[in-house]
């Protein structure tokens, strides 16, 4: 394995100076090329995203020519879905671009904070994405780095594709106009299509790829090709095939599977053919899932109700690896195809945590949106069928009965999805409620009671509305409300099996309240054994 390569020389906080109409009001982030920072326009009043080219690199003539290339060839685009730059200039030796300030966050930071987002907000995110590279290529533009770290995505799901800076110029006769010299291999690994890592022509089809593989990550939780370096990573491209996402997510549309394997067809001639083709594809699927017709995510809480099948939404349950030498599980092994319990909780409420707090931050216009990530969420309409049908399942079924508190269960998951934590509350509150009569032996055979199952929700939502010490103190009464002292371990494990999407849940919420307990104070052993339910499984210490 390669040395890692030495992290970029750091540059000083320019925060609070003036570059011609922009006033600097605070960093946003750093990378490999420079600095993006939250700035005010003076003159018009508002804000936008200051990036500013390392002291290096503006030196570098080959640097500055890709930077004011990026700002020529992102100008002559005017589309909502890619973000726009308003100014390039230079001050006192400082070159900077001014960009739209988008209020977001990179789709990289979510999939590794947060996991996949729910189906349709997965299908419409490539919608747009696709939208934003018809666009480009209609001018002639090729991108060359689509990937996560590239897409900035706003809490109502309106994407933003960024980072121009390794474009190219398609001219019309299919000859590229570059600054790289010919052959150079320039893009991200996880994401390059064979024609770049050959060094061979780009086209529009080369962004194509790498929107499958982008697509592939979305919905599996992790890339398709991981490996110990970089060129490990782009040899795999060239020669390997994927696992076929259907087998990593069998619950995902067919059709959907489809567009994704063609998008990475190694020839670019078993592509599509345009962007506009995909976006149609992806509209049907889209259409289908707003019919009924799609599951809620990675593992959706299937419950069924008086003869039908109500599925749940699932709250993002994979890893994201992310980089290139860290591969926590063998790619395309979807949990349940594994390994047994240990296996699926420790992937779904433990693995992805360590490798989300690994990421590097990129020099994307973002905003700092505080603690956690803004949960992305679809407009109602989409959800409207699935609620509806959970809330008549939970309002007409006999109360405290396994089917009632299973619908409630799943009502509560959606509503934390798109974070309608009042909703969750009331739900779960609801549950605790004393039955209108005394339950019957074995009458609802759940692993803890209604009573110990609302605590756990309620805990929860607390650690969402980052109340970590009230979510904590929660939780440890949760735990000591199952009656059997000796049995208590061997109870929550099987909550967390049976329902592994609340597992998941539980043990996202107790990493939470670690981050955002007061210094110094540390997560009761009891709760911190959440943090993996996996650990359950080992009995109590």
């Amino acid at each position: 394995m390669s040395d890692p390569s030495p992290p970029p020389p750091s540059s000083p906080d320019l925060t609070g100076r003036r570059l011609g109409d922009f006033q600097l009001l605070r960093k946003l982030g750093q990378g490999g090329m420079g600095q993006v920072y939250l700035a005010k326009q003076l003159s018009l009043k508002r804000q936008v995203a200051v990036k500013i080219l390392r002291d290096d690199h503006a030196d570098n003539p080959t640097s500055r020519a890709r930077f004011q290339a990026e700002a020529e060839a992102v100008a002559r685009i005017s589309h909502p879905n890619i973000v726009q730059v308003y100014a390039v200039g230079e001050d006192d030796g400082i070159r900077y671009m001014a960009l739209e300030y988008v209020d977001g966050r990179t789709l990289r930071d979510h999939l590794d904070r947060k996991g996949p987002p729910d189906l349709p907000v997965a299908v419409a995110i490539l919608r747009q994405v696709a939208a934003a590279l018809q666009q480009a290529a209609e001018l002639g533009l090729v991108h060359r780095d689509i990937k996560p770290e590239n897409i900035l995505v706003t809490r109502k799901v309106q994407v933003k594709v960024t980072d121009f800076g390794l474009s190219r110029y398609v001219a019309g006769d299919g000859q590229p106009l570059s600054l790289t010299q010919s052959g150079m291999t320039v893009g991200t690994p996880l994401y390059m299509a064979p024609e770049q890592v050959q060094g061979k022509a780009v086209d529009h089809r080369t962004d194509l790829y790498s929107l499958g593989v982008t697509a592939y990550h979305l919905l599996a939780g992790f890339p398709p090709f991981t490996g110990a370096t970089a060129f490990d990573v782009a040899v795999k491209h060239v020669q390997q095939e994927p696992e076929p996402l259907a087998l990593v997510r069998p619950d995902l549309p067919p059709e959907l599977c489809r567009i994704v394997h063609r998008l990475m067809a190694k020839n670019p001639a078993d592509r599509y053919a345009t962007a506009k083709e995909v976006s149609r594809e992806l509209a049907g699927v889209l259409k289908g899932l707003s019919a009924g017709g799609g599951t809620g995510g990675p593992l959706s809480l299937n419950v069924t109700l008086t003869g039908a099948t109500v599925s749940g939404v699932s709250l993002g349950a994979s890893s994201a690896p992310g980089t290139l030498t860290a591969v926590p599980r063998e790619p395309g092994r979807w949990p349940w195809r594994v390994a047994g319990v240990a296996a699926v909780l420790a992937a779904f409420a433990g693995g992805w945590w360590a490798f989300g707090r690994a990421s590097q931050p990129d020099t994307t216009p973002t905003a700092s949106a505080g603690p956690g990530l803004p949960e992305l969420k679809l407009p109602t309409p989409l959800m409207s069928a699935r609620e509806t049908a959970l809330r008549d399942q939970w309002r007409t079924l006999p109360p405290h009965t396994r089917p009632q508190l299973e619908a409630g269960l799943a009502l509560a998951l959606l509503c934390l999805s798109e974070r309608r934590l009042d909703d969750a509350e009331r739900v779960f509150a609801e549950m605790n409620t004393p039955p209108p009569r005394p339950v019957k032996p074995g009458e609802y055979p759940l692993p803890v009671s209604a009573a110990v199952l609302a605590k756990f929700g309620r805990a929860v939502v607390l650690a969402h509305r980052d109340q970590a010490e009230e979510s904590v103190k929660l939780f440890a009464d949760a735990i000591a409300a199952i009656p059997k002292k000796d049995q208590q371990w061997l109870a929550v494990e099987k909550l967390c099996f049976t329902y592994p999407e609340f597992g998941h849940a539980i043990g996202a919420a107790v990493n939470r309240d670690a981050e955002n307990l007061p210094k110094g104070t540390s997560l009761p052993t009891t709760v911190a054994r959440l943090r993996n339910p996996a650990a359950l499984l080992s009995g109590p210490k």
